[in-house]
């Protein structure tokens, strides 16, 4: 039983090295802007996409999207490890969504 957990562990651990960054404008502007996150889901050997495209105009409705980054987080890669014992079924990812903030602008 130690093994298969210190299996599992091994396994998210070394999985969890997928990042993707898509910024929208340089370095120079991006902001410390407040991220939310979700989970988007793959099956059949990530063949298949489960989860709907993130709407970025329903995400940052105010303003413009400054920054989306995918990845596999330990979580994603535990939760996969655990669900895949049997095959290639379920391949989760996180999607962070950075919204452009909106100055403010007094009445």
């Amino acid at each position: 039983m130690k093994s298969l957990l210190a299996t599992t562990v091994l396994v998210a651990t070394l999985s969890g090295c997928t990042n993707i960054y898509f910024d929208n404008g340089s370095a120079a502007q991006a902001n410390k802007a407040p991220a939310t996150e979700q989970w988007h889901h793959n099956f059949a050997a990530a063949l298949y996409e489960g989860s709907e495209p993130v709407d970025l105009s329903e995400e940052c409705p105010d303003s413009e999207w400054q920054t989306v980054h995918t990845y596999k987080s330990f979580t994603n890669g535990l939760a996969e490890a655990a669900v895949n014992q049997v095959g290639p079924i379920w391949y989760p990812k996180t999607v962070e969504i950075s919204c452009a903030q909106v100055p403010y602008k007094p009445d």
